[in-house]
């Protein structure tokens, strides 16, 4: 269980790392995704620095197990936001899902190491 929760943690605070490195530097992407979810452009920044916040304290909490619980509500947070803001952008189920998922994973780490 503790390998499985470990690889959970690497994966998603690399992930929100590498994202928070494509909302600063202003990819395609996500200046795409922001018009498409009607938020303002300065916006990526805020995105960048809340993912940014939550991949590195998955990341330390592969050492220190409270921050690995912090990061798990902290992403949760987000991804709760981002399906919210894409349910109000009338996406579909299969767009939501990621979020959905990485959510479940994020909980389940804070859940784990508490």
């Amino acid at each position: 269980m503790f390998l499985f929760i470990l690889i959970i943690q690497i994966f998603i605070g690399t992930l929100f790392v590498f994202l928070s490195f494509l909302a600063f530097k202003g990819a395609n992407y996500t200046k795409e995704k922001m018009i498409h979810l009607q938020l303002p452009n300065y916006f990526r920044y805020v995105t960048g620095l809340v993912q940014l916040m939550g991949g590195l304290f998955m990341l330390i909490g592969i050492w220190y197990t409270n921050a690995a619980a912090l990061g798990g509500v902290w992403i949760t947070m987000i991804m709760l936001v981002g399906i919210i803001l894409r349910i109000r952008a009338h996406e579909s189920i299969l767009s939501t899902t990621p979020a959905i998922i990485i959510g479940i994973l994020s909980i389940t780490v804070s859940v784990v190491n508490i």
